[in-house]
């Protein structure tokens, strides 16, 4: 079951909202209509407050997207290509590729949030001098939920924009990977003095100060593998030594193949040129007297052997596989798994304690 769904499309990028999303939906509905102004509606009657309540909670989450569409129109201005944005439980996510190294364009997009998150509240609360009792008290929530939401994402801390902030300007001074860790380590410093603050306020703030600590945690294990693995090529990685079968085998000779190899699966190669894959996954059920062409899957995902052995691997995780045909010229030239990932990673940064570093690749 698909945990996020696609609901429109604007300015080229695909929006999803995860179901999680529908559980606070329902959380702030509640909340809005039993709080006094100016963060609910208590004072009105029953049919208003609800009315009310589920514009201010719906008005919220077009608030979220209306700040990642923030981040993500300056991104793409810089060359970043955007994969989507997901509204959920926490908020939203954009999903950036290849975020820019540069500390003032990584500077630009982190800030682009808050300062839409700012600007809707400003404008917010200037509408909310319109003379109708109910304009008055939703423009007045809606402002004052945007600049909040526009200052708590300027907490020094990953995942939030203020770490991405912090980091920008760390790396006018130091490295890529140093900046990322000082600003992860303020990040799981927050995190724990929330959780703290938490445990004896709002039960709400231990799992946003969990959400933190963990985006911060994830954020430095994923500049410091880009920092060790974005020094190797895939060609220098990939084993060459590559098991395929040909479009013509039949089911049963790929079984064998399986129980001999241990791979669960293979690509598929006709003349030397790759036309396909074939899985475990693929022949479940299938007659073993037919043909791999008539079961393959041609959507392939392969690499080129110039690409840096961390595309390789956030190709792997975004693709949720554990081995990457290596195509050049539309045949196959290796093979590269998780695994020979991993047990370079291991060699690099037992290299690197040494004092080697090699090149990064041009």
């Amino acid at each position: 079951m698909r945990a996020s769904f696609k609901i429109f499309r604007v300015f080229g990028i695909d929006v999803e909202v995860h179901i999680s999303l529908l559980i606070l939906l329902i959380l702030l509905i509640y909340a809005f209509s039993v709080s006094p102004a100016p963060y609910g509606f208590a004072g009105f009657p029953l049919a208003e407050r609800i009315v009310l309540s589920v514009m201010a909670a719906t008005g919220l989450f077009g608030s979220i997207l209306a700040h990642e569409l923030g981040h993500s129109l300056v991104a793409k201005r810089y060359g970043v290509k955007i994969r989507g944005i997901v509204l959920f439980i926490f908020g939203g996510a954009a999903m950036m590729e290849n975020l820019p190294k540069k500390p003032r364009e990584e500077l630009a997009i982190a800030v682009s949030g808050p300062a839409t998150s700012f600007g809707i509240g400003i404008l917010s609360l200037i509408l909310s001098f319109i003379p109708v009792a109910e304009l008055r008290a939703f423009f007045l929530l809606f402002g004052y939920i945007n600049i909040i939401l526009g200052i708590f994402n300027l907490i020094p801390a990953f995942p939030m924009d203020g770490g991405r902030v912090l980091r920008s300007f760390l790396a006018e001074r130091k490295s890529y990977a140093e900046a990322t860790r000082i600003s992860a380590d303020i990040g799981r410093i927050l995190a724990i003095f929330m959780a703290i603050f938490g445990i004896f306020t709002n039960p709400w703030l231990i799992l946003i100060a969990l959400f933190i600590y963990i985006g911060a945690t994830e954020e430095e294990k994923l500049v410091l593998l880009e920092n060790v693995l974005g020094r190797v090529s895939v060609a220098d990685v990939m084993n060459t030594d590559v098991v395929t079968v040909s479009p013509e085998m039949r089911i049963s000779d790929v079984i064998e193949l399986i129980l001999k190899t241990k791979h669960l699966g293979f690509p598929v190669v006709d003349d030397g040129r790759l036309i396909g894959i074939i899985t475990l996954q693929d022949i479940i059920g299938v007659d073993p007297d037919e043909k791999v062409v008539n079961v393959m899957s041609r959507e392939v995902v392969a690499i080129s052997p110039e690409k840096s052995a961390f595309d390789a691997f956030k190709t792997m995780s975004e693709m949720g596989i554990g081995r990457l045909p290596v195509v050049e010229g539309g045949r196959i030239v290796g093979i590269i798994s998780r695994s020979d990932i991993m047990r370079i990673r291991e060699i690099l940064e037992a290299l690197e304690v040494m004092g080697w570093r090699r090149r990064s690749l041009s």
